[in-house]
């Protein structure tokens, strides 16, 4: 069944939510403060893990190997990514989008949390290793990455919500729109996108990953959100590299 990952991601991350919300008074602020930053290391892990992915082999007689290969296409996509999100101000918009639901649905005493909320957790759950492959898996009717990542995003926004409220369960409408539209993608271009362009994609995204966990941590401010474009640009780079090199 097509985009069976995506709607059961989708409830995952809303009843986490929902759940952990309901929970957020009983938590002491220094026990949710410990389960944020215990959460943080996690999600910076899984973003290295990503990023040290093995890359895809090249041909014998290419004269850079595929390690470097790795590293120059990584480097370029981030680069690119970075200044196209930038000028775009991609981060502006999700802003706006999570104040206005702010504004909609949040009590007065969630102002600001429920936008760091949904902000935080809409990036968390949509970029990284997991999502680009477990969407266009999807597409084929092969949803087993995304169970697991429904998983792992349930367990994070439950976590999240206790502390930041509901903001986090209103970032599974972001899920379900953002993975909806890569697996709608997926079904025209798995056929023809190289699996190592994916893999670049996924390890590019899983940089970003990192740098939400500092986020988290409170050790960097860093607009991520105008570093998504990044996770697309291996996809027209990545062959062309390869090609050059041989």
């Amino acid at each position: 069944m097509p985009f069976l990952g995506t709607i059961v991601n989708f409830f995952a991350v809303l009843a986490c939510g929902l759940l952990g919300t309901l929970i957020k008074k009983g938590v002491p602020k220094r026990i949710s403060d410990a389960l944020m930053s215990a959460m943080a290391i996690c999600v910076i892990y899984i973003g290295i893990d990503g990023a040290l992915e093995t890359a895809p082999a090249v041909s014998a007689n290419a004269f850079l190997s595929d390690g470097l290969i790795k590293v120059l296409v990584m480097i370029i996509s981030m680069g690119i990514g970075t200044l196209i999100g930038e000028l775009i101000d991609i981060d502006k918009w999700v802003c706006r989008l999570g104040e206005k639901l702010e504004k909609k649905f949040a009590r007065e005493s969630e102002k600001g949390s429920f936008a760091q909320g949904f902000v935080s957790c809409s990036l968390l759950f949509c970029v990284g290793a997991m999502t680009v492959n477990g969407a266009f898996q999807d597409a084929m009717g092969k949803p087993d990455i995304l169970l697991a990542k429904s998983v792992i995003d349930g367990v994070a926004c439950f976590v999240m919500a206790s502390t930041l409220g509901i903001g986090c369960a209103f970032s599974a409408f972001f899920v379900l729109a953002y993975q909806g539209l890569l697996s709608v993608i997926g079904c025209f271009i798995t056929n023809i996108l190289p699996a190592a362009s994916i893999s670049y994609m996924s390890m590019t995204g899983s940089l970003i990953i990192i740098l939400i966990g500092t986020n988290v941590l409170g050790c960097t401010k860093i607009k991520t959100a105008n570093m998504t474009p990044a996770i697309f640009i291996p996809a027209i780079i990545a062959p062309v590299i390869q090609l050059i090199v041989g």
